[in-house]
């Protein structure tokens, strides 16, 4: 059987569209929020905007954490929190801004006392001012 032509085009037409269309129905892990590590690889975490994020504890309640960052105005944001307290709220400024990789580094000392603390690292988004590309990462005890 032949099928004319302005049909087979519109067959094909259809497959195509569908093809297209799959990948904006079913959402891409990419584009969740993070919140849990992302590209843990012995003690190593990354996403989008950080890379090669080491964490290294030299004593109570203080670490050294060392990583690459690619943001805005070389503005690297973190937060430190214990369930709902927060424990450090401050930025540090990586070596070169986006869209290159630049290196920082956060000396953070805490309180020994802190049960389990958390280190969020981000850059604000330049047009709204929200948390974008947050990386969570749970400090070791």
């Amino acid at each position: 059987m032949r099928l004319p032509s302005n049909m087979l085009t519109t067959c094909l037409l259809a497959i195509s569209l569908t093809a297209v269309s799959i990948p904006t129905i079913i959402p891409s892990a990419s584009a969740t929020t993070h919140s849990h590590p992302v590209g843990e690889d012995k003690g190593r975490y990354e996403n989008e905007s950080f890379r090669k994020i080491t964490i290294t504890k030299t004593g109570e309640g203080q670490y050294a954490i060392k990583g690459e960052a690619r943001v805005n105005e070389a503005n690297v944001r973190f937060v430190v929190t214990d369930d709902d307290k927060t424990l450090a709220n401050s930025f540090v400024t990586a070596s070169t801004g986006a869209p290159e990789w630049g290196s920082f580094s956060i000396d953070l000392k805490l309180d020994p006392s802190v049960k389990s603390p958390v280190l969020s690292l981000f850059e604000e988004s330049a047009a709204t001012g929200q948390r974008i590309h947050e990386l969570t990462i749970p400090l070791p005890k």
